[in-house]
């Protein structure tokens, strides 16, 4: 790779171009629109686009005239240099304790994606989307004098709120402090506010759902504004006895039933490549002993399953699921006898050391006491959710 720094040096202003790098950009433009014959728009190196949004060739060269190029580019990764080493680019610096949370694998992945994209491979639907552009700031390091990220240091940051139960002030103040001995160009963020704006695309979706006390209905759809329950008129409210003789309802529900829609966590299976391909195991696996029932798929269930619903089997990315679930005591036994009913979703389309980790197994459900014969009213959203997935489908970014 020759000396880049022509790139920045060359174009100290928008008005101030040298020969070099006008000449030299050009040839970048050029060779960058021939690695992908017949792309009307590719990626944008410039610092506003940030190698995010794809641009015709006019509209790129206009951008890199007026904006210049994106900072810490000298190894043009999105422009036919996919195989270079790691240690040339800024990334998230991972130690040793953060080996599982998977951010290295995130940043290879996101980099993969991104290179070598032909012209008419399709843009990420809206939650893949605001995903990797969540992931593009772990390119981006704090300051100039450092490979410490921006993502990897909120992370560490938000580790410290968790454990020591920092409040809110107090984080705040923290970042204030830690701003304060940085250089002046950093871009740590400076209140818990701009740091979930930065991670939002990590959350999951999380719904509670009032439900009857005798557990006849949920308060949703039809049910949604009323606050007895249609069938044995049990108050959707805790009531209170007011002066005049008379009850009225607080605005405490009596009891919640608390849902993780699992959608959201199988698309993300499919942002990382290692589990991409893992999610294809069932119909493309190897089986190393064929004789033996190893995976779900070599039972006679699921056969027979494939037979009837042809179509949908052909595609070997469509998900299968198991649910599961079962009662205990969240105080412990020693404490008063209540009990709760978690549900649970698990992909089955991945390999047999892998389908039942702890990772792969998405809470769904958090029913309060004991369903008995009502399980089937409290499972209402995760089967509305299932017969959306089968009927519609899902837009999911692979």
């Amino acid at each position: 790779m020759d000396d880049r720094e022509w790139m920045y040096t060359g174009r100290p202003s928008q008005r101030a171009l040298t020969d070099e790098w006008i000449e030299k950009t050009e040839a970048f433009i050029d060779r960058a629109f021939a690695l992908v014959p017949g792309a009307s728009a590719i990626w944008c190196p410039c610092s506003r686009c940030a190698n995010r949004r794809r641009q015709p060739k006019d509209v790129m060269s206009t951008h890199l005239c007026k904006n210049g190029f994106t900072a810490d580019y000298t190894r043009w990764i999105y422009h036919g240099e996919a195989d270079r080493m790691r240690e040339e680019v800024v990334r998230a610096r991972v130690e040793d304790f953060d080996a599982d949370a998977g951010v290295g694998d995130w940043l290879n992945d996101f980099h993969e994606a991104h290179v070598g994209e032909e012209g008419g491979e399709e843009e990420p639907e809206a939650t893949a989307k605001a995903y990797y552009d969540m992931l593009s700031s772990a390119q981006k390091p704090l300051h100039g004098h450092t490979k410490v990220s921006q993502l990897d240091a909120i992370g560490r940051v938000m580790a410290l709120k968790a454990q020591f139960s920092m409040s809110r002030d107090c984080y705040d103040a923290t970042l204030a402090v830690i701003g304060s001995l940085l250089p002046e160009a950093h871009i740590m963020p400076k209140s818990m506010y701009e740091s979930q704006k930065l991670l939002r695309a990590l959350k999951m979706p999380y719904e509670q759902i009032h439900a009857c006390p005798k557990g006849c209905v949920l308060f949703r759809k039809g049910h949604e504004k009323a606050k007895y329950c249609p069938k044995c008129q049990s108050s959707r409210y805790l009531e209170v006895e007011s002066g005049d003789g008379q009850k009225r309802q607080l605005e405490i529900p009596v009891k919640i039933l608390r849902y993780l829609p699992f959608l959201p966590r199988i698309q993300r299976l499919y942002m990382t490549e290692e589990t991409a391909k893992q999610m294809t195991w069932h119909k493309n696996g190897t089986r190393y002993s064929p004789e033996k029932m190893v995976h779900p798929s070599d039972g006679e269930a699921w056969t027979h399953f494939d037979g009837i619903h042809r179509e949908k089997a052909l595609e070997a990315r469509n998900v299968r699921v198991a649910l599961a679930t079962d009662g205990f005591n969240p105080y412990g036994l020693m404490a008063a006898p209540y009990t709760c009913w978690p549900i649970f979703v698990i992909p089955l389309n991945l390999p047999p050391g892998v389908v039942f980790r702890r990772q792969n197994i998405f809470l769904s459900l958090i029913i309060p006491g004991h369903p008995g014969s009502k399980m089937g009213v409290f499972m209402e959203p995760l089967i509305d959710e299932l017969v959306r997935a089968w009927e519609e489908g899902v837009l999911t970014y692979d």
